[in-house]
């Protein structure tokens, strides 16, 4: 007996000297090779380097009109979409009208995503009017929402898909693939993304379709996106199909996760990625657009989780 006191006496010691077991979460992204997926890789390592007690998980789908939901059930406890999928997810609108996902809440805004319909560098298509009677990608089975995005690249052109021939896309990056394929003429994608990088050294050089800034053609744009702008991107070492100072449309990405998720865990994550920008930018370039004062924005029917909110209180970046 007494021996059995000793060693059960050292057993608890050698637990209670351990370092504690990390709580492992998960984030939802597109497949791999995508911008969510690449943003969500740096997140992942800024909650890495943050020393938090928290292991965050990349899990790929097929898009994000299957890992919102996903999200929203708490079958996934973090995930990466734009603004707009964000409202309709939580208003029960738009690609998600009679499905509303309630549970949905922010932890912060990511980066302002720079998207663009590209086309072979060696192509006569040098601006989307030039589209008229070509190969666009369209539909986007998983992820309806780029639909929209593509109408609004259109209507900014004063163009609609009645005046390209569309080719149904299932995903994000079937379009990049179907455009390698020679399946279609052009391809949309976010700006700096690695399926961007791969796609211009397969085809031998891609360029960017800029957008027309101009009021009443933005007015055309914001009847489909209402949360988008006209930003010039300059080329650079990621800016795949930059050739030169180019407009395009970009809108705000937001991280999320689930109403339920607990406050500690919310917190942790926002306050990850407060501490540890440079982390994320040495994982994924593009995250150089992800500002610290830029976490918090007012968005119409999008609320941010508690967690998040009390880690912005001390900070002095709640406004509200």
């Amino acid at each position: 007996m007494k021996y059995t006191l000793i060693a059960m006496t050292s057993a608890l010691a050698l637990v209670a000297g351990a370092p504690a077991q990390a709580q492992t979460v998960g984030m939802g992204t597109s497949k791999q090779g995508g911008f969510t997926y690449s943003a969500g890789a740096a997140i992942a390592k800024a909650v890495e380097a943050d020393k938090n007690g928290v292991r965050m998980l990349v899990r790929p789908y097929g898009g994000s009109g299957v890992y919102v939901p996903a999200v929203n059930k708490g079958e996934l406890d973090f995930a990466l979409a734009n603004a707009l999928e964000t409202l309709y997810a939580v208003t029960g609108t738009g690609a998600y009208k009679g499905r509303q996902q309630a549970n949905i809440r922010a932890i912060s805004v990511m980066l302002p995503l720079r998207v663009a319909i590209f086309a072979r560098k060696d192509s006569p298509i040098k601006s989307i009017k030039d589209l008229k009677g070509k190969r666009v990608p369209g539909v986007f089975a998983t992820a309806r929402t780029l639909k929209v995005l593509m109408d609004a690249e259109l209507a900014n052109a004063g163009m609609t898909y009645k005046d390209v021939n569309m080719v149904k896309a299932a995903s994000i990056i079937s379009n990049a693939n179907d455009f390698m394929a020679g399946k279609t003429d052009v391809f949309f994608f976010a700006i700096g993304s690695g399926k961007v990088l791969q796609v211009d050294a397969k085809v031998g050089g891609i360029r960017a379709l800029p957008i027309d800034p101009s009021p009443a053609a933005m007015a055309r744009l914001k009847k489909h996106v209402p949360v988008a702008y006209a930003l010039e991107v300059k080329p650079g070492k990621r800016m795949a199909g930059i050739l030169q100072p180019t407009q395009v449309m970009a809108y705000p990405y937001l991280v999320l996760t689930n109403a339920k998720v607990a406050d500690d865990l919310a917190y942790k994550v926002a306050q990850a990625m407060h501490n540890q920008r440079t982390t994320m930018m040495k994982a994924f370039g593009p995250m150089a657009g992800f500002k610290q004062d830029k976490m918090v924005a007012d968005f119409e029917k999008i609320q941010y989780h508690p967690g998040a909110i009390k880690f912005y209180k001390e900070k002095g970046l709640w406004k509200k």
